[in-house]
């Protein structure tokens, strides 16, 4: 009987070695798919890390670009003088960021209408200056048949460059 025993000792030490190992085995082959999910996604963000870098470079660029430009428009209104009499205005402004210098423009249809006349200072052209969303304004003269609109070329010299340029249809109505 002492030896059945002794054998059934020997078998559970045996088992719980095996059991052992087995367990050990199972544990790392768990512990090693863990870890494959944990360096995929680890690489997953570094992606998205380098991708968010480059997003940020892009964006800080253009906002430096940005803080460099100024952007020539302008506008027509009406007002009225002191006196009452509604007067017509062209107002010339800088909607960008930054200073712009040696400001002009041109017209081809404005020269071709004679229904429009731009009141001011002749040697005022070119604006040596204007401040980022400073303007000035020019006097209009409209007599009956003119022309509701006119494209304008505005040029300027900023921050960013020389010889900027701007299309925009001015509507004089």
């Amino acid at each position: 009987m002492e030896n059945i025993a002794e054998n059934i000792n020997w078998l559970i030490t045996a088992l719980t070695f095996l059991g052992g190992i087995y367990m050990y085995f199972n544990h790392t082959y768990r512990l090693n798919q863990q870890q494959k999910k944990l360096n995929e996604q680890q690489e997953q963000l570094n992606k998205q890390q380098v991708q968010l870098n480059e997003y940020q470079i892009e964006k800080s660029k253009a906002e430096s670009l940005e803080k460099k430009q100024a952007m020539i428009e302008a506008n027509v209104y009406r007002t009225t003088d002191r006196k009452g009499n509604s007067i017509w205005k062209m107002k010339i402004y800088n909607k960008g960021k930054a200073k712009a210098t040696n400001i002009d423009f041109t017209s081809e249809t404005l020269d071709a209408d004679s229904a429009i006349e731009l009141i001011g200072d002749p040697t005022m052209f070119p604006i040596p200056s204007l401040i980022p969303y400073g303007s000035v304004e020019l006097s209009v003269l409209l007599c009956c048949g003119h022309k509701p609109s006119h494209k304008f070329i505005f040029t300027w010299d900023d921050e960013s460059g020389k010889g900027r340029a701007q299309e925009q249809d001015v509507f004089f109505q």
